[in-house]
C-alpha cells in the first residue's frame, strides 16, 4: 500500500498536465471525435466546475475517495499504476495531458449515467447554458466556410456556354437513346 502512494505521489510530480482556456478546451475536446457537439457546453462546463480547466487536478474526499484529471474520475473508473476499473485504465493516464483518454472515459461514464453522475455538474451547470454562449463566440471554433460564396449572378462567360450549348427539345427528342416512356409517347 506504501508503495502505490509512493508510486502515485512520483507520477504526481512527475507528471506534466495542462491548464486550458476555455476556447482551447472546447477545440481540444472537439478534435478528439468523442463527444458530440451538442453536449459540448455541458461538457466543458463540468470541466470547468470539477477541476477548473487543469489536467493534473487530484482530489481526495474526506471519506478517503480519490479522483483524477480534468473530470475528477473516480478510482473506481481506474486502477492505480495499471490499466483497470471500469474505463480499464491506469489512473495516473488520466492526469496527463493528453485528454483522449480521459475523454474516451468520461464519455463512457456519461453513457452509462448522464451527465447527472457529476454532482457539480447538476448543482452548478444543469440549468445554466452561460458557458455554452460563451464557448460558441470562440473564434478558433467557428471555422470559416470551406466553400466560397457563390455569386448569385453568372458571368458573361458562362452565360455564352449555356446558350452556345443549348439544344432544343426537338433536337434532345430526336437523339438515339430515348427513355421508353418518352418513346411510347412520341408514335
Amino acid at each position: 500500500m506504501k508503495i502505490q502512494a509512493l508510486l502515485l505521489l512520483t507520477v504526481l510530480v512527475l507528471c506534466k498536465g495542462r491548464k486550458f482556456t476555455r476556447c482551447q478546451l472546447a477545440v481540444e475536446l472537439l478534435k478528439t471525435k468523442i463527444i458530440e457537439k451538442t453536449f459540448l457546453g455541458n461538457w466543458v462546463c463540468l470541466i470547468e466546475k470539477v477541476s477548473n480547466r487543469d489536467t493534473k487536478a487530484f482530489s481526495v474526499s474526506p471519506s478517503g475517495k480519490k479522483s483524477y484529471g480534468l473530470y475528477q474520475i473516480p478510482q473506481k473508473w481506474c486502477r492505480e499504476g495499471k490499466p483497470g476499473g471500469g474505463c480499464h485504465i491506469a489512473c495516473e493516464s488520466l492526469l496527463d495531458d493528453d485528454i483522449r483518454d480521459d475523454t474516451r472515459c468520461a464519455n463512457y461514464i456519461f453513457q452509462l449515467e448522464g451527465f447527472k453522475y457529476w454532482n457539480q455538474w447538476t448543482v452548478r451547470c444543469k440549468n445554466d447554458d452561460m458557458i455554452t454562449k460563451e464557448i460558441y463566440k470562440c473564434p478558433d471554433l467557428n471555422s470559416p466556410r470551406s466553400s466560397p460564396e457563390r455569386s448569385p449572378r453568372l458571368s458573361e462567360s458562362s452565360m455564352k456556354f449555356r446558350f452556345r450549348h443549348r439544344r432544343s427539345l426537338r433536337q434532345l427528342l430526336s437523339m438515339r437513346y430515348r427513355p421508353i416512356w418518352l418513346s411510347s409517347h412520341l408514335k
